[in-house]
This record gives C-alpha cells, structure tokens and sequence, in this order.
C-alpha cells in the first residue's frame, strides 16, 4: 500500500481560509483532500506535520514567509501551507487464465490450476486480496467445447474489473473447473473490448497465464493457433491495451512466448524484446505475477491543484522521506502542470512496496483548482 500526500504552499493564510475558527485559529481550508490546517505555535523552520488514523493535520509555524510582530507572535495571514492529498493512476488488469483440461498437470506439491489460485487468490498471500484496493482486477477464465464442430467457443467466464473485487473473482474461480481446450487468440480478441470500453483512467493490462500452445476454434487439435494468438495481442495494443505472458510450466516455447510479448507491447523492428515469464515452479510464478502487477502500478501522480509555470524548481519531492532530485533520472519530472512522474529507482521505489510520497512547494508556486 502507499500513501500520497502532496504539501503544497499557498499565499492566504488561515485567516483567510474557508471554514476557519477564529478562536483556535483551525481550518477546514475548503481545498479538496485537505483534511484541516492549524495555526501553530513553532517558532521557526518548514511546516511540519503528522500522519494519525489516516487524517493529516499540518502545524503552520513562522516558517519562510511568515511575518513576526515585535511580541514574537507568528503572522499567519501572509503565507500558510496546506496539505493536499492526491491519488496515481490506478491501473485496470485482466487476468486471462487458461482453463484447459492440462492446467491439472502436477506442478511441484501442487496441480498447475491449484497454484495459479494460490499466486492470485490465496487469502493470505494471493496478489489480488493484498492489492485490491490499488488495481482494478477483473478476472477471465478461458476453454472450449468442440469448436470445430459448432460447440461454443471461446467460452470465457468473466468477472469485470473493480476495485476491491476479490470476492467476486475467488467466487467466479471456485464454481470452475480445467476442462478442454486452449483458443488463447480468439480468447484475447474476446476479452480486449472490456478493457478498451472501460472509461477509467489508468493502464489497461492483460496478464496471460497458460500451460500450453495455443489451438484455434476452427482446430481445437494440433495446436496451431500460435499465429492467431500473435495478431490477437497486437491487435489489442493497437486499441490501447497491453498483454504480458506467464507460461505455467514449461511446455510453451520461448519462441511463441517472445512474440505473444513482443505483439503485446507494440514491440518494433530493432526495439528490445519485451519479457516474458516462465514459471517452473509455484513461486516462480506468484513471482511473475508480482513482477507484471508491480511494474504496472503508475508512477504518475495527479495533483490536486497546478504547478505555476517555472515553478518546479521550487518544489521538493519525498519518498519515504528521502528528498528525490528534480529532473534525474532516478527522480521526478512535471510532465504537465497538473501532474508529477517519479522515474527511475523512485518510480521502482512506488512500485516494489510500501511507500509515502510527498511533495513541497514554496509559497505560491501551486495554484489551487477552480
């Protein structure tokens, strides 16, 4: 889980602010996700503040702007800080299991359909109940029943993605069961518009997990889909979504598996290979699901308020309490005034684990919405 909070500077001061007590000199400042602000009674130095039950609360002290009268009292009115929290882009994820008869293969002290609900949907240690609150996980099995004689295929139990689906997801899994076939392009194709009709905000992500090449509805048996499966991950990338390939088990080839990520990350003509994962093992593979859902985790953040032009250079990024350098390439970016981009090792820092972000400007350098 990680926690954002933006501390943005702001000329005004309580007196001025929306909602204030003139006795106790605390505000409801009026700002979206500003839970309060108090007049203070530090002495000198930068606005400090406390995180307690989830609520912030920023002492104003007689820091740089504040005015002092000749009995030492702290002159709020001429520049006060506020805490403004602010959300990343929560990323959308797909995740396309391959349901064939062969996910009951043995796989280490388990069956392959055992450890990938064991990866994703354990509840102690299952990737979507300790992210469901941070990515929108929507889950769809995938098989067939005689395709080429007229059976329906594909055939693809959905669960659409939300926000704290676990449930839903564990319920869908526990009423299925591995059965037939492997149609994986024509199951891409299937599952790619709910991606691109969702109207969030955030990266749309396809996470494949299967244990064999694939077949096609027209020829459940050999497995000649490889093509097909290709075009269906390009096609995807084409509308905007993204697909990443686990192999469970060993039995799909690297070559296929190189072009399913190539195909699914838009990879060029003398551009890097894209990864792809091959999971030997149990833990190898709640690994690569780790790997996949991490790195998707955006490490754009949408202020709540706007960076004057020029403004940057005066502002100071933490992460966990570590300031991270202005224009760096392991630091942070403005890519537009609304919005600031950790790269490099303080992006990897959001995305492989717990993590406080905060931002601080000089006064009057944000300016607040509307």
């Amino acid at each position: 889980m990680w926690a954002m909070v933006a501390v943005m500077a702001g000329c005004g001061g309580v007196g001025g602010t929306p909602g204030t007590d003139t006795d106790t000199g605390s505000s409801t400042t009026g700002i979206p996700g500003v839970t309060s602000v108090s007049a203070g009674a530090t002495e000198t130095g930068p606005t400090t503040g406390s995180t307690t039950d989830e609520a912030v609360k920023f002492d104003l002290g007689g820091g740089p702007g504040s005015a002092t009268d000749s009995e030492g009292a702290s002159d709020t009115s001429v520049c006060a800080d506020a805490d403004v929290t602010f959300e990343p882009q929560i990323p959308t994820v797909l995740l396309l299991i391959d349901q064939s008869g062969s996910m009951t293969t043995q796989f280490g002290n388990t069956d392959r359909w055992e450890a990938v609900y064991n990866a994703l949907l354990d509840e102690d240690d299952g990737l979507v109940p300790h992210l469901e609150g941070q990515v929108r996980f929507g889950m769809a099995l995938y098989t067939s029943f005689e395709g080429d004689q007229g059976g329906e295929c594909p055939v693809i139990t959905e669960t659409p993605p939300a926000l704290d689906n676990y449930q839903a997801i564990a319920a869908s899994w526990d009423a299925s069961q591995p059965e037939d076939e492997t149609p994986t392009g024509e199951s891409i194709a299937a599952v790619t518009p709910t991606l691109v009709m969702d109207p969030t905000e955030g990266n749309k992500i396809i996470v494949l997990a299967t244990d064999g090449e694939p077949d096609t509805c027209a020829e459940p048996n050999p497995q000649n889909g490889q093509e097909e499966s290709v075009e269906a991950a390009a096609a995807a990338f084409a509308q905007g979504v993204r697909t990443y390939v686990i192999s469970v088990g060993n039995e799909v080839s690297d070559q296929h598996l190189q072009d399913v990520a190539n195909a699914g990350a838009g990879v060029g003509p003398g551009d890097p290979d894209a990864p792809f994962y091959k999971a030997d093992d149990a833990q190898a593979l709640a690994d690569a699901f780790a790997d996949i859902v991490d790195g998707v985790r955006d490490c754009k953040l949408t202020l709540d308020g706007t960076v004057s032009e020029g403004g940057e250079d005066q502002c100071t990024v933490y992460v966990n309490g570590m300031v991270v350098p202005f224009g760096d390439e392991d630091g942070w970016q403005l890519n537009n005034p609304g919005e600031v981009e950790l790269v490099g090792d303080a992006c990897d820092a959001i995305q492989n684990g717990e993590v406080q972000v905060s931002i601080k400007c000089a006064c009057g350098v944000v300016v607040p919405p509307g």
